[in-house]
């Protein structure tokens, strides 16, 4: 028996496989890469086959394939960071499996945020603008943001300084300065830690219980918690 792959990927977000030259009974184990955090899919002929994919193990389809059978696996992509190991601050961005770099001359490290857009699902991608006709391409407080892989000549950042000032919810600003754990974690990195969130009203639960613990350990004071929770409340976010 033969399975063929075909496949547009990086620029889709999913594969399909086709069963040729015979019938046979056969567990087929399909990676989840541990990226794929959102909408991991897989169907045969159609119908979506039953199970739950864990991102970073595997999700097995076991039938009776046929030639002619074909599986579709739906990835959808999430903007994601993942932080150096010696700075939470420093940071990259991941479209997925995709590493976007900064184009910009710049000679210090870009200082940027993302949370202000962030969606109930915790991606970061509202914060972003695509760029018309460039696939994988973005902008981000005017420099644009594209896949390591084209290796142009281009300056660019690899790294970008996290800076979240102040504690923002979509399109409310609380004017409160966000504060920050020794290790450099801040408020907003605790509070869409527990994205992603199924309602608003979910998000805004997540606020009121991790400003109570700051409140309680001292980082944080009760006006400001306060003021927090109601900008939480008052804001609106994308899905």
């Amino acid at each position: 028996m033969t399975v063929t792959q075909t496949t547009a990927f990086p620029h889709e977000q999913g594969t399909t496989l086709t069963v040729g030259g015979g019938s046979a009974a056969f567990a087929l184990r399909l990676r989840v890469p541990a990226w794929a955090t959102a909408g991991f899919r897989v169907t045969v002929n159609g119908s979506a086959a039953s199970g739950t994919p864990t991102p970073g193990s595997f999700f097995t389809v076991s039938r009776t394939w046929r030639s002619g059978d074909t599986g579709r696996i739906s990835m959808p992509f999430r903007l994601r960071v993942e932080k150096a190991l010696d700075g939470p601050s420093l940071q990259t961005l991941f479209y997925g499996p995709v590493n976007l770099v900064g184009r910009n001359a710049a000679t210090s490290h870009l200082q940027l945020g993302l949370y202000r857009n962030a969606g109930l699902s915790g991606d970061l991608l509202p914060s972003l603008t695509p760029v018309s006709g460039k696939p994988l391409h973005h902008t981000l407080a005017g420099t644009e943001f594209a896949p390591f892989f084209e290796g142009t000549e281009d300056p660019t950042h690899a790294y970008f300084k996290r800076s979240e000032p102040r504690v923002v919810f979509g399109n409310s600003d609380s004017g409160v300065a966000n504060p920050a754990k020794s290790d450099g974690t801040t408020l907003l990195d605790e509070i869409w830690a527990g994205a992603p969130f199924n309602s608003k009203g979910a998000l805004v639960t997540r606020v009121r219980s991790t400003v109570n613990a700051w409140v309680g350990a001292g980082r944080l004071s009760q006006a400001d918690g306060q003021t927090v929770v109601r900008t939480a409340e008052g804001a609106t976010y994308a899905p």
